[in-house]
């Protein structure tokens, strides 16, 4: 896979993120900026509606580190500082047993396709 790219949209009160490639220390800074700026964009840009679930696509993520852990870590804590849940969609299998192996599965709502 080339490059690791963010992609969000909203659908009334879920943000949509996808995020394919590599979560690992050297794209996690980039993508934990555009993530934050993407909360904020549609925070303001929310038509009334504030956003109330976080939705991550994790299907096209073919590796992730420690460092890619804290940054959904933090997403979810974004998404609950704005008293929203934070949903974690078609993770691969490494990336499922990474969340389990360190419990941070129980901080996510775990959705297979």
């Amino acid at each position: 896979m080339t490059g690791t790219r963010i992609v969000g949209s909203r659908d009334g009160d879920r943000l949509l993120i996808t995020l394919r490639g590599s979560l690992d220390a050297m794209s996690v800074s980039a993508l934990q900026t555009q993530l934050y700026d993407l909360a904020q964009v549609y925070d303001l840009v929310g038509f009334g509606a504030p956003v109330r679930q976080v939705h991550i696509d994790l299907a096209e993520v073919d590796f992730c580190d420690a460092a890619g852990l804290r940054m959904l870590v933090a997403a979810r804590r974004v998404a609950e500082a704005r008293q929203a849940t934070c949903h974690l969609h078609d993770p691969q299998p490494h990336l499922r047993w990474l969340l389990r192996a360190t419990r941070a599965a129980d901080l996510f709502h775990l959705e297979a396709g």
